[in-house]
């Protein structure tokens, strides 16, 4: 049976494993987002916070001033005015992406093939796979590419294609599939290029957010989480990760799981 990366928090030292200075959290009006922004200030309370949010009014306000930018997941010019408005060559110590889109009023996720839609696979593959992708992309560009930097991702469980038994929620597996490919692309090409970069996938595990609300049902109250249980584990995870730990993919008990 795998480890977990927890096993090894307390023995870590490296570049990556140190207390952050600044914290990018892209999706932080979101459930876990916000919980993220909470708990991270609770551990480490001198960090300085960036919030990335599609609408400013919906971020918790916070007894420090954090850097509010607001932007448009699904609009590729919003993304790259969001980061072109970073300083240049910004020292950030971790970014984690917490956004993700699995329904709405009017789309939910498809229990057959009958119901796929090129509406749905767009929607989907917008926010869960090109967003994150195209942020990655203009981050590594505005970041010092000699700044040591911690990625991590929302993704899920379900988008592995080696754990897939049941079927189902097409668009939302085949685009955390997507996504996790694209992690490992990011983290092959920056290890090529000797940038001291660490992306990782995250599954965060049943959370009790909007996100899960319609499918909580069969979830036993052991198995379902809070926010801030959740994204206290991600921070954990993150703080213990290693440069050898780039391009894989973890749940929030730091247990490592295939794609």
């Amino acid at each position: 049976m795998s480890s977990s990366v927890l096993d090894r928090e307390a023995a870590t030292e490296s570049c990556f494993a140190t207390a952050p200075r600044k914290v990018l959290v892209v999706g932080a009006s979101g459930g876990i987002g916000q919980a993220y922004c909470r708990e991270i200030k609770a551990r480490f309370p001198d960090v300085q916070l960036v919030r990335m949010a599609r609408s400013l009014e919906k971020l918790e306000p916070l007894d420090s001033s954090p850097l509010d930018i607001e932007f448009d997941l699904t609009d590729e010019a919003s993304i790259e005015a969001s980061i072109a408005g970073l300083p240049e060559k910004a020292e950030i110590d971790w970014i984690f992406i917490a956004t993700g889109w699995l329904h709405d009023e009017a789309h939910q996720p498809e229990k057959s093939w009958r119901s796929l839609s090129a509406d749905k696979l767009t929607k989907s593959y917008q926010i869960n796979t090109f967003g994150p992708a195209l942020l990655i992309k203009n981050l590594l560009s505005r970041l010092n590419p000699k700044h040591p930097a911690t990625f991590g991702v929302l993704t899920a469980r379900v988008g592995s294609i080696s754990d897939n038994r049941l079927g189902g929620w097409y668009s939302y597996r085949s685009s955390k599939a997507a996504l996790n490919m694209l992690i490992k692309n990011f983290a092959i090409e920056c290890s090529r290029m000797k940038k001291p970069v660490v992306i990782v996938g995250l599954q965060p595990g049943t959370t009790d957010t909007a996100l899960s609300a319609p499918f909580q049902r069969g979830v036993s109250t052991e198995d379902l989480q809070t926010p801030e249980y959740t994204a206290s584990q991600l921070i954990k995870v993150m703080v213990a990760l290693e440069g050898s730990d780039t391009g894989m993919l973890y749940d929030f008990l730091g247990l490592p799981f295939d794609p």
